[in-house]
């Protein structure tokens, strides 16, 4: 029987490793015994090279070969097909492991674990001097591997030595070379980064890790909970979502935690297209929720998206991408945001007025939210250019009035920062008060956390799914990417919301918003559609009417709060309603 030109090499490599001695001339005791006690041969059936026998043998008779070698008791074999462990050979691979291996090396030591890896790659064998060299030559700075090489070896068991005492070389097992590969290219396509900033250099590994847990987590739910995520995604929508969070946290506030899933939703920054494929804009939007203390925009940002063990709240949320910058200062997300080059993230900034603070931080920052090229520069440091792809989610406090709020940041420019996120304004109400309370309480009684338990990691699994199908991760190729597809009775509802928001208005008013908020509406529509991913085997989601109505809901109630509070919120909401349908959930 045939033997594939990749397992063929494996069982040469194998053979040499446990056998050396069939390569060598006659007399040969190893030869003879392996010949004529366990493969029973004649001398004129002799295989004269080793390929010719890795070509005869079955793998039961492979196995017993291994048992024959003088060296089963402290080598071992981790390739594609086979693995020896043990002194046993099974026929399963080991690069699987041999990958997590690598990447949890990268995971602790970055740039560095790529660098040594990746010059012995390069050469094959080398003695240290001249992997202290490459490797500093690949990283960018200097490396001196002594306890890494170590690590690798003792640890991680990526790294051998070889030679004698007198010329100590190092080496990586050649049949885990290609796996080593794989698994670098994974984290550095493009080769090992260069950063600016000692700060970035260190958020790099921070990255790598966070990237890790993105993909254990894909990788558990696709092969242990695919079929019960689909048949959930078939029944889910933005309806089913209300539904959910309404049962959590009531009429009033539930629209909050609405806003933060949905924008976890959008973070795969999905193009959105008309009918002749015309591309209008895409899913991804900054985050703002704002008003007084105490009312519930820590919770529903942090909290309810990255779960709190204390409170009892699940995780909904995206593992791994997930940025907390508590505690973090805008010169250090300045700093760090160069090792998010090329990749998408959610910063999550639960005190966004400290970042205002710090005198010219509104333009770098109006840059990020852009997606431009940042590039900032002090007496002691620069940083950058680079592009900055990954989106926020923050909350700040305001001074709210009876009629309209005030913001507490000083710099007079905040408005750009503003108008460059959806935003959404905390008033505490009496109505307000009463389902914050009621949410305590609930929480304290563990109420919420039994209902969450039912559907919060089915949701997760969802968004996940979502997000990884659409940004192309790896291990979602399997299923083809989706467009959301927008029409012109789309864009038709928010412009009656529009028309209805001019009609309450007085005659002379200057416009508090821009234009920027009905692209946010559309947005947040498409966003809420992706929830409904499942439901249909189409090239395209559509967006889902009760999406276009809660957006419109949305466009209202944040233009109403810009105009500080200049027209009758009920009586725009009821004849808007009139026209294109009330939300499943009263206002």
């Amino acid at each position: 029987m045939a033997v594939e030109e990749g397992k063929l090499r494996e069982r040469v490599l194998l053979l040499r490793r446990f056998l050396p001695q069939l390569e060598q001339p006659l007399p040969n005791e190893v030869k003879a015994r392996v010949y004529k006690g366990v493969l029973q041969l004649k001398y004129y059936e002799e295989p004269r090279t080793l390929e010719e026998l890795a070509r005869m043998v079955t793998d039961e008779q492979l196995a017993q070969l291994v048992r024959v070698s003088p060296y089963r008791s402290y080598l071992s074999f981790r390739g594609r097909y086979y693995t020896v462990e043990g002194g046993e050979l099974r026929l399963e691979g080991s690069w699987d492991r041999v990958k997590a291996a690598v990447r949890s090396a990268l995971e602790q030591h970055g740039k560095k674990a790529y660098a040594v890896l990746k010059s012995l790659l390069e050469a094959g064998e080398a003695p240290f001097s001249y992997i202290a060299a490459r490797a500093t030559e690949i990283a960018g700075e200097r490396v001196y591997p002594s306890r890494l090489l170590a690590e690798l070896r003792d640890r991680w068991e990526l790294v051998w030595e070889a030679g004698d005492q007198a010329e100590r070389r190092w080496t990586i097992p050649e049949e885990i070379r290609p796996a080593v590969e794989e698994a670098l290219a994974e984290y550095y396509p493009q080769g090992a980064p260069r950063f600016s900033t000692r700060q970035a250099e260190e958020e790099y590994v921070e990255v790598l890790r966070r990237e890790e847990e993105l993909r254990r987590y894909l990788q558990g739910l696709l092969e242990e909970r695919l079929d019960s995520v689909l048949e959930f995604g078939e029944r889910f929508s933005p309806a089913a979502l209300v539904e959910y969070l309404v049962d959590l946290f009531g009429p009033v506030i539930f629209f909050d935690e609405l806003l933060t899933l949905s924008q976890q939703y959008s973070l795969s920054d999905t193009e959105v297209v008309t009918e002749h494929g015309h591309r209008a804009l895409t899913t991804g939007f900054n985050l703002a929720l704002f008003g007084e203390p105490g009312t519930g925009k820590t919770f529903a940002t942090k909290d309810f998206i990255l779960g709190n063990e204390k409170l009892g709240v699940l995780p909904h949320g995206i593992p791994g991408i997930n940025r907390y910058c508590g505690g973090m200062t805008p010169a250090m997300f300045i700093a760090i945001g160069e090792a998010y080059t090329g990749k998408r993230f959610n910063f999550i900034v639960t005190e966004f007025n400290d970042w205002f603070k710090y005198r010219g931080m509104v333009e770098p920052l109006k840059l990020a939210m852009e997606g431009g090229v940042i590039s900032y520069e002090t007496k002691v440091y620069k940083v950058g250019p680079y592009k900055f792809d990954s989106f926020f989610s923050v909350n700040y406090n305001t001074r709210v009035y009876e009629r309209g709020y005030e913001v507490t940041v000083n710099d007079p420019n905040f408005n750009a920062i503003e108008d460059r996120m959806l935003c959404r304004l905390h008033r505490l109400t009496k109505e307000k008060y009463k389902e914050l309370a009621e949410s305590q309480k609930r929480l304290m009684l563990g109420v919420t956390t039994r209902k969450m338990a039912e559907k919060a990691p089915l949701i997760r699994d969802h968004v996940t799914l979502v997000y990884a199908i659409q940004t192309r991760h790896p291990l979602a190729r399997q299923f083809k990417p989706k467009r959301v597809l927008l029409e012109e009775k789309h864009i038709e509802a928010i412009e009656r919301a529009r028309e209805l928001i001019f009609e309450h208005l007085p005659p002379s008013s200057v416009l508090p918003f821009s234009m920027r908020l009905e692209r946010r509406a559309l947005q947040l529509a498409a966003a809420l559609s992706l929830t409904s991913y499942f439901r249909r085997d189409e090239e395209v989601v559509e967006i889902d009417p009760e999406a276009v109505k809660l957006a419109a809901r949305f466009y209202v109630e944040e233009a109403w709060v810009r105009a500080q509070e200049g027209f009758p919120l009920q009586e725009v909401l009821r004849k808007l309603y009139a026209q294109v349908g009330a939300p499943v959930t009263p206002t």
